[in-house]
């Protein structure tokens, strides 16, 4: 049986998909716990960078375990996928996938759910709806093509035949494709510089972004939103601390506040 196991270390937190035998697929309770996770670090309400990956060396994720009958699934579970997205999407701090190995079917959505993507050369991503005689979300897909747009999208939907990360890396779907050796260091590295840097900037900063990557283009009302942001960054305690830091020298010590 799959568990989702959580290691915490200073502000960087490793949530782990384990079911190695089944190549880290997800099953109901497996999907539940993600969601789970993620909303639970969310409550917490302080600086925490999550880093997702799956266990071991194989596979970063298969998706959802085929072998769970769905034939009669309850409201509930009907809804938990998207809950899980949206509970990594909407977290308020960065979080960064560690993918560690191949990346199949709606675990390419879960990484795409995710701010940043490492991954490690000679993975394999595959979109794979058509195979199986399935249909995928809209959510999914929208997320999906917001990283590679709608000519890759459609491709990897319709062929159904993996990319390479060299690939994904190239058309944007990973921020980056390592050599395994370099793979913990890179995604670690990567937290830790992310989580010395000010709370309040990297939670309004993730909004604008998710904002304008919705819509493309803001309106007037929520640039002035946007200006709210910066009007209270520039009053925040963190902005003074940044700017005494940088003339004296030394790391800053941010609050969130």
């Amino acid at each position: 049986m799959g568990r989702i196991r959580t290691e915490e270390d200073g502000r960087v937190v490793t949530v782990t998909i384990e079911s190695e035998g089944k190549r880290n697929a997800v099953d109901f309770e497996m999907v539940e716990a993600l969601a789970e996770t993620f909303e639970a670090l969310d409550d917490r309400d302080e600086l925490i960078v999550p880093i997702l990956r799956g266990a071991g060396e194989k596979a970063f994720s298969a998706g959802f375990d085929l072998s769970v009958d769905r034939s009669d699934q309850t409201e509930e579970q009907k809804g938990l996928w998207s809950r899980m997205l949206d509970a990594i999407e909407g977290y308020d701090y960065p979080v960064i996938a560690m993918i560690n190995g191949d990346t199949y079917g709606g675990a390419v959505a879960i990484a795409a759910s995710c701010d940043l993507r490492v991954g490690v050369e000679g993975a394999r991503f595959g979109v794979t709806p058509a195979r199986i005689g399935l249909v995928y979300g809209g959510r999914p897909i929208d997320r999906i093509m917001s990283l590679v747009g709608p000519a890759k999208t459609r491709e990897m939907l319709f062929t159904a035949e993996p990319i390479d990360a060299t690939h994904a890396a190239e058309v944007g779907f990973l921020n980056y494709a390592v050599p395994r050796e370099e793979l913990a260091d890179r995604t670690y590295g990567m937290a830790e510089t992310i989580a010395s840097n000010a709370p309040f900037s990297l939670r309004r900063m993730k909004e604008v972004v998710a904002a304008i990557e919705a819509k493309g283009e803001l309106s007037e009302a929520e640039l002035d939103w946007v200006q709210g942001m910066r009007d209270e960054a520039f009053a925040s305690e963190d902005h003074a601390e940044g700017v005494a830091a940088f003339e004296e020298g030394r790391e800053p010590e941010f609050r969130g506040r």
